[in-house]
């Protein structure tokens, strides 16, 4: 017989109604055309990259580069219009990449403790290059026969990195680090080709080149024509 003095149990409310529903996931957001054009636009010169480093510019067409890139044959050149133009746009990616590397920012380190690392950065970067690294490459040997759109770009980038290495050695001049008497710009012409001609033996014959030894005699060379040490 039950009596009021009984505990009442409390109902248990159904899981269903406890339990929290998670606010619905918004789709991502749809890219614009212009950011579908951008990521086309850079798959393809990725692409038209790979080839010139591995098969040169001759036989670069632009189908071959849409096909490399894994979309149709025409889109090349529904976005570049013509071989001439898409290897123009290769080449100001592949200028600024290089450009980066040939004149950076003064560290403030010294003379010759600057172009020794500018020297050091050029050589032990064939050992991992990109493949946009690796077309300049190539477009830049294709110049030096005359056959490449890139000559000018090419004597362009030699003549920024020598000012970039002439203004280093004035500066060490000035501070009376560099040995009186040395010429910036004849350093700087020797420099570039020095650093060229490794970096072409490299391309070459990469599995022959030998980056410390080639970095320590680079080193070397800048030490002994800036101090006579």
């Amino acid at each position: 017989m039950s009596t009021h003095d009984e505990a009442v149990a409390p109902m248990k409310a159904p899981q269903d109604a406890v339990r929290q529903e998670s606010p619905p996931q918004e789709p991502p957001p749809r890219r614009t055309q212009a950011e579908r054009r951008a990521r086309a636009e850079a798959a393809l010169l990725a692409a038209a990259a790979r080839l010139i480093a591995e098969h040169g510019s001759t036989g670069v067409t632009l189908a071959k580069v849409g096909e490399e890139a894994g979309f149709s044959r025409g889109l090349a050149t529904h976005y570049f219009g013509s071989k001439a133009a898409l290897l123009a746009r290769l080449q100001e990616e592949a200028l600024a990449e290089a450009m980066a590397a040939a004149a950076p920012e003064r560290s403030g380190a010294g003379a010759v403790a600057e172009l020794c690392a500018f020297a050091r950065g050029c050589l032990e970067g064939v050992r991992n290059p990109t493949d946009l690294g690796r077309a300049f490459v190539v477009l830049g040997a294709e110049a030096l026969a005359g056959s490449s759109e890139l000559t000018a770009a090419v004597a362009e980038l030699d003549e920024r990195t020598r000012g970039w290495a002439a203004e280093v050695v004035g500066q060490g001049l000035a501070e009376g680090e560099v040995r009186a008497g040395v010429d910036p710009r004849a350093f700087a012409l020797a420099l570039v080709g020095l650093i060229k001609g490794l970096v072409v033996q490299a391309a070459a014959a990469p599995e022959a080149f030998d980056v410390p030894v080639a970095v320590g005699e680079a080193e070397r060379w800048i030490r002994l024509a800036l101090t006579g040490v």
